[in-house]
């Protein structure tokens, strides 16, 4: 099972959650502290103190400070595109 390390009220975390459940995929949700250095279990998994970061069985995908790009892209390239997703244009 996928585990996102996020806050509810953090910007970056917001999209990310969103598209797992367009997707349709079963997550845990791990809410972690607001003050980085308290996100000990986060860091232990991660190796970093930022959100969202997910871990994938053996794959981590660590956060970075303000951005989920690498996140989104990892799970659009895991589960492919939601079937709610706009087509390409021309």
């Amino acid at each position: 099972m996928l585990v996102l390390f996020q806050r509810e009220t953090c910007p970056d975390c917001k999209p990310v959650r969103e598209l797992l459940t367009r997707l349709g995929v079963s997550y845990l949700n791990v809410n972690v502290p607001k003050t980085r250095e308290l996100r000990h279990e986060l860091i232990r998994a991660t190796g970093s103190k930022f959100i969202p970061a997910l871990i994938d069985g053996e794959k981590v995908v660590p956060g970075k400070l303000r951005e989920n790009a690498d996140l989104i892209a990892y799970l659009t390239e895991r589960f492919g595109a939601p079937a709610d997703a706009e087509a390409p244009a021309p």
